[in-house]
């Protein structure tokens, strides 16, 4: 295994790859994507944190999309798009990245493939985490967060060591507005919704990767390698 590590190191240094994830809100995609860019060297791109930012930045943008996102409704992909192509600028085009739900709807599909074409770039893979709706509200419901340092806490899989207090600053942790059940539920419908012809598009372009999110993390992590062929 040592052997291949390094093997795919020194590959990964000449090829730049791109693997877009998605799944429901709970299912852990942050987790194995963080996993991944450690062992890796992959860069976390994802629509969530530039939502966050530009917000708390001022952006007018940001603002704009934080009145949908912030009651659990999604952004519109002419407002997200034009966001994400600024929001790449930040990132070097020969890193290899990895993006976490740029595209939640069928119409965004195209869009980002003009994103690509315009940072030259293929979409190795669209990976897509699976979990059951019961299992997504009762992971998001139970997570916390800084608001320094925004690490992710859960009260039931990943506990602070002190209760309701971050272990790398000491400060309170919080509930993000959009944790809460009845916002969870919101997101569920609506993803529900939209993910079928999403599927069903990469599914016919053979990149699909579909991986049960159900397990500990752990084993998702090592079904994960093992599908998309790292190893």
């Amino acid at each position: 295994m040592l052997e291949h590590t390094v093997l795919y190191l020194t590959l990964i240094s000449y090829i730049m790859f791109t693997y877009l994830f998605h799944g429901p809100s709970g299912c852990g995609k942050d987790t194995q994507i963080d996993l991944l860019a450690t062992k890796l060297k992959f860069v976390k791109i994802g629509t969530g944190e530039m939502f966050r930012t530009t917000f708390e930045e001022g952006d007018p943008d940001g603002i704009k999309a934080h009145e949908l996102w912030s009651v659990g409704k999604f952004v519109d992909s002419e407002l997200t798009y034009r966001m994400l192509d600024k929001w790449l600028s930040k990132y070097d085009p020969n890193q290899n990245w990895i993006f976490v739900s740029v595209v939640r709807v069928a119409d965004q599909i195209a869009m980002f493939d003009l994103l690509m074409q315009k940072y030259n770039r293929k979409l190795d893979a669209f990976i897509h985490l699976n979990l059951d709706r019961d299992t997504a509200i009762e992971r998001m419901s139970m997570r916390r967060i800084c608001p320094l340092c925004k690490s992710v806490y859960h009260l039931k899989y990943n506990p602070p060591i002190v209760d309701g207090v971050c272990d790398k600053d000491g400060i309170g942790l919080i509930q993000r507005d959009d944790d809460y059940p009845e916002k969870i539920t919101n997101r569920l419908d609506e993803y529900n919704r939209t993910i079928e012809p999403i599927l069903e598009e990469y599914r016919s372009r053979k990149i699909l990767i579909e991986v049960d999110a159900s397990p500990s993390i752990e084993d998702i992590q090592a079904d994960l390698l093992e599908k998309i062929n790292l190893f």
